[in-house]
């Protein structure tokens, strides 16, 4: 039936693609007082396969295009071969702001984006992907974008037929990878993500598979708004990579050709059974329910995760004047001030405690040869100037924060001065 989802390593997939060209972003409107909207001061441009409008600077334009045509790329490997069943209108705005996110979405679009951190609406004629990136950690903006990127492509692919569990758990599926220079790695694992289906199996609070296959939109919304929000989504998720991965890829094509009927307009049920050549649902969620039970976690993702939180958590003590010169001495000083750090996706919000002694450790999966491992280490500084040296009294710059041994790349956070205020923002980088 064709080449969808065609996955030839859980880890590693490599795409090519030509030199992006960007257009030269042009300004929407001549309006470009303070009072005027953000859709008057947002520029806009072709760049690739996207339209773009945004209020980002040139740099970070260039660099999210470049993402979003890379992401369209692997998207496209594996269900590209898919008919469309609905026009590719791939419009994309980018906003710095949050307010002005929110403010725009529902004054031009009547979308209440509230709690979230991007999304992919249509509206009539109209569709878009829209995201923020106001004080959020780069990998976190990358991550959201790719989420909501699936979700607009598989629009033009299944229209509104894609069954909402499946689509939520690719597009996390997506989501969650990671680019390395041209390597995407996918089928990542995060503790964190599998602990949370595990204990949603054990306490009976997860969702029959059944019932998931057949759950409507509205019904997803309903689980949303009563607090399951967490537990539909991880497990749509853990069913997907299931089903990509499972018993060594036993349900690979089947999971093709339930995508293929579902292209073709078949219902979830009827699609499912027809794929999987199967009605005995029950029997299925067994071997779900086992591979969940066994699940490991991957060292990348997980390391990426929990870099971000340390990376947080050693801002928070900068602005306290405090610098721990080790992982030991940050692990303490954070728990002495009861770090804590919060954030949303999808509308949840998850808090990470300093008392945790998970978020300071990596766990070793079969890529690594060694134990990977976080190194913080004093940040090595020139000799300052005397402007620096009082900058460096109020805020002094926080320790190196790196991983050791981590396959297949090592992750660091970047740290960047204000020139203005002392203060310090991050980056996470791939080495």
């Amino acid at each position: 039936m064709g080449d969808v989802m065609r996955i030839t390593s859980p880890i590693f997939i490599a795409f090519h693609y030509s030199a992006l060209i960007i257009n030269i972003f042009v300004s929407a409107s001549s309006a470009l007082a303070e009072e005027a909207t953000w859709w008057d001061r947002a520029r806009e441009g072709d760049a690739g396969q996207y339209w773009i409008k945004t209020d980002l600077p040139p740099d970070d334009i260039r660099e999210l295009a470049r993402h979003l045509n890379f992401m369209y790329d692997a998207m496209a490997a594996r269900l590209g071969r898919l008919p469309q069943r609905q026009p590719e209108r791939l419009n994309v705005l980018i906003f710095q702001e949050r307010d002005d996110y929110l403010a725009t979405l529902m004054e031009r679009y009547s979308v209440d984006a509230r709690f979230t951190g991007g999304v992919f609406f249509v509206r009539g004629d109209e569709s878009a992907l829209a995201i923020w990136t106001e004080n959020l950690p780069r990998q976190r903006v990358l991550n959201v974008l790719q989420h909501e990127a699936f979700h607009q492509f598989a629009f033009s692919r299944f229209g509104g037929n894609l069954p909402i569990w499946v689509n939520e758990g690719l597009a996390e599926f997506f989501g969650e990878a990671v680019l390395v220079g041209r390597d995407l790695i996918i089928g990542q694992t995060s503790e964190r993500t599998l602990e949370r289906v595990r204990e949603s199996i054990e306490d009976g609070s997860h969702v029959p598979f059944r019932d998931m296959v057949n759950v409507s939109s509205e019904q997803w919304r309903a689980a949303m708004a009563a607090g399951r929000g967490r537990v539909q989504y991880d497990q749509a998720w853990s069913m997907v990579q299931f089903l990509i991965y499972g018993e060594n890829g036993r349900y690979r094509p089947a999971f093709e050709q339930y995508l293929w009927l579902l292209n073709e307009g078949v219902t979830s049920e009827q699609a499912f059974m027809r794929a999987f050549e199967t009605d005995d649902v029950e029997a299925f969620e067994q071997r779900w329910l086992a591979y969940a039970r066994e699940a490991r976690p991957s060292s990348f993702l997980t390391a990426m995760q929990r870099i971000e939180f340390l990376a947080e958590g050693a801002l928070e003590l900068s602005r306290r004047g405090q610098s721990p010169g080790s992982l030991s001495d940050l692990r303490e000083a954070l728990r002495e001030i009861e770090f804590t750090y919060t954030f949303s996706t999808h509308g949840m919000v998850t808090v990470l405690e300093a008392d945790d002694d998970e978020l300071y450790v990596i766990p070793k999966d079969d890529l690594a040869r060694q134990q990977p491992v976080f190194d913080v280490v004093p940040p090595r500084l020139r000799r300052p100037s005397r402007r620096e040296q009082m900058l460096e009294e109020q805020h002094p710059t926080p320790p190196t924060i790196a991983t050791q041994h981590l396959r297949p790349r090592g992750i660091s956070v970047q740290w960047t001065r204000d020139r203005d205020d002392g203060t310090f923002t991050y980056e996470i980088l791939v080495r």
